[in-house]
């Protein structure tokens, strides 16, 4: 306590006042710690959530027409890249290659997948690639991929996309080889290939 005139000036002595200090810099570097860890286990459990559903759920399959899939009789077959040559949406043909061309080939909602060209070399192919999706031939250049593919489409009696995906259906997967009967969409273009399929001869897998 000091005198000053008539009044007088009280000093306190804060001795904790460190303490208090410390406490809150403590308090900050948990709180960042544990976010940390938070975010850590929010991201794994929500990359295993991820894995299960891609297991375990399934999208609804299309319906095929009776006599879709045939087990022989489609004949000769053109390459994806002999169709890309010569291009006409006028006359029926029969493609031949494999599906995949991306890890995913097929649509989840729709009778769509992509076919891919024998020349793209799958991870299969690859001495010592133990690729477990070797269809999407990723070492490849995606350039030659994008020009090496086309899209083939299932259409119901009214012309419209059919709903389901095809992919387990009759023996249609990823990487199997399979030859496609139908015609080119009005829509397709040296950039993009649509095929309706009428037939589908599943080759190999």
């Amino acid at each position: 306590m000091l005198l000053h005139g008539n009044a007088y000036i009280l000093l306190y002595h804060k001795p904790y006042g460190h303490l208090k200090k410390n406490f809150y810099l403590n308090m900050k570097t948990h709180s960042h710690i544990t976010f940390i860890l938070i975010s850590l286990l929010l991201f794994l459990y929500s990359s295993c959530s991820d894995d299960l559903n891609m297991v375990d759920i399934e999208g609804e399959k299309a319906s095929l027409p009776k006599g879709f899939i045939v087990e022989s009789g489609l004949g000769d077959a053109l390459s994806v890249n002999d169709v890309r040559k010569n291009i006409s949406s006028s006359k029926e043909l029969v493609v031949e290659g494999f599906i995949g061309g991306r890890k995913k080939p097929f649509t989840e909602n729709s009778a769509v997948f992509i076919l891919g060209d024998h020349s793209l070399e799958t991870c299969d192919e690859i001495p010592g690639d133990n690729c477990p999706t070797p269809w999407d031939v990723c070492c490849e250049d995606r350039k030659k991929v994008a020009e090496s593919t086309m899209s083939v489409r299932l259409l119901d009696a009214n012309g419209s996309l059919q709903v389901g995906t095809l992919e387990g259906v009759a023996g249609l997967k990823a990487g199997a080889k399979i030859k496609v009967k139908g015609s080119l969409d009005e829509k397709s273009s040296t950039r993009s290939l649509i095929i309706n399929a009428k037939n589908i001869q599943v080759v190999a897998n």
